[in-house]
């Protein structure tokens, strides 16, 4: 594997497209600095300016005497990792659990807790507002989030 450059990580916290990334970069074993971004669009500053644009991820890129590259697309970002650090590693078939799935996987619950609450606000938004049909569904899919969350942090008790 080459030398690892710096990597910046623009992140919101639960979007699914910055848990790609990091679940990318946790099973390539990369370490990377995380810049949490605040909820609101115009509130993002930070990454702003290094990206132009306030979405999220962003990938700032930091090599010894070289200009910074930024990608700001989460395909741009993996295609990068892929072609400059190789594919997901193979496991070894005598090994269920390698270190960079236990690294994914934590990565995974946290992101399934995350996704789950943000579910449940919006199923209590729906009910305040009177919408019960959307409650309804909102309220399964965070038991669904829900299950899968459990399914990970038992697989996690295995490691």
């Amino acid at each position: 594997m080459p030398e690892q450059d710096k990597l910046t990580l623009y992140n919101l916290h639960g979007c699914p497209y910055c848990a790609l990334v990091r679940l990318r970069l946790g099973e390539l074993g990369l370490s990377y600095t995380l810049r949490e971004q605040p909820r609101s669009r115009p509130d993002r500053k930070e990454v702003m300016a290094v990206s132009g644009q306030p979405t999220v991820p962003v990938l700032v890129i930091s090599r010894e005497g070289q200009p910074d590259d930024v990608l700001a697309d989460e395909n741009d970002i993996l295609r990068y990792l892929d072609e400059r650090y190789g594919k997901r590693p193979e496991l070894e078939e005598t090994e269920p659990w390698g270190e960079a799935d236990g690294r994914a996987l934590r990565s995974a619950v946290e992101n399934l807790e995350d996704l789950g609450e943000q579910i449940r606000e919006l199923a209590q938004g729906a009910a305040a507002a009177g919408d019960v049909d959307r409650a309804s569904v909102l309220t399964a899919a965070a038991g669904h989030v829900g299950l899968a969350r459990g399914w990970a942090a038992n697989q996690l008790q295995d490691l």
